[in-house]
């Protein structure tokens, strides 16, 4: 039983090890390729000043050996899904040919040897298309990421279910009820407008008697000059238009007053 335990502990130290061990090798082989990649990238940025020309080479150092230390990193401890590791795997191999290019062409420019026309093309122009594809390898694994995609079918849930609930309301709008109380708000409105105009009209009607109107008679006896009274007149002129008159060829039957 102990000599297990013993054997699991040893096993697990030596791996560690050997984990270790591998990433020294790694960062080793990352700072050769950074010397030979420094030393490619800066002929590109000539044209600028010596101080700017050494730092955007070290920022595209960064870029080529930086991506292949995160693929590196994200393959052993972060990336989970199928297409991350898949994507992962692809770029690390990328990266790889790259510094291999690299290291090669460096070496043969030092010691002076011929290069092959497809190195003078990688120098003249290949090497800055790595830039272009580290960018869409870290682009391709940042849409894969399972919890990107989580939220992504959430937000595509929650707006088919609004879409739904607008077109149910869109479409109440048009029922048979929507209709009856848009009819009766009209009848309501139209009353409550009625009346405002009405009571406004006879807050504004001018108080006098119109033209013809006249008064009850009253018990009181007229004055003197009630007969020269243009009211008075009138009012005679009417009983007497209002009196039937006998036709042609009839008697008149009403009793006559004695005459004086």
């Amino acid at each position: 039983m102990n000599n297990g335990v013993q054997d699991a502990f040893k096993h697990n130290r030596a791996r560690k090890n050997v984990i270790l061990g591998g990433a020294v090798i790694l960062i080793c082989i990352t700072i050769l390729s950074c010397v030979s990649s420094f030393m490619i990238y800066r002929g590109g940025f000539a044209d600028f000043p010596y101080i700017l020309q050494q730092a955007l080479a070290l920022f595209a150092v960064v870029v080529v050996e930086g991506a292949f230390v995160w693929l590196v990193y994200g393959f052993t401890r972060a990336f989970s899904s199928a297409i991350e590791r898949l994507i992962c795997m692809c770029g690390m191999s990328f990266l790889v040919v790259v510094m291999l290019i690299n290291l090669v062409t460096h070496f043969m420019m030092v010691k002076g040897v011929q290069l092959h026309p497809f190195q003078m093309e990688w120098i003249d122009w290949g090497a800055v298309t790595v830039f272009i594809a580290v960018l869409l390898i870290v682009l391709f694994i940042t849409l894969a990421d399972p919890v990107i995609r989580l939220i992504r079918l959430e937000l595509r849930y929650q707006g088919k279910q609004q879409e739904k609930i607008l077109e149910a309301k869109t479409e109440g709008l048009e029922s048979e009820k929507i209709q009856n109380a848009m009819a009766e708000r009209a009848d309501y409105e139209a009353g409550k407008l009625a009346e405002l105009i009405v009571g406004s009209a006879f807050t504004q009607m001018p108080r006098h008697n119109p033209v013809g109107y006249v008064h009850s008679l009253s018990h009181t006896p007229p004055s003197k000059n009630a007969a020269s009274s243009p009211v008075y007149m009138h009012t005679s002129w009417n009983e007497l238009a209002e009196t039937p008159q006998p036709a042609a060829g009839q008697v008149d039957e009403r009793p006559k007053g004695k005459s004086r």
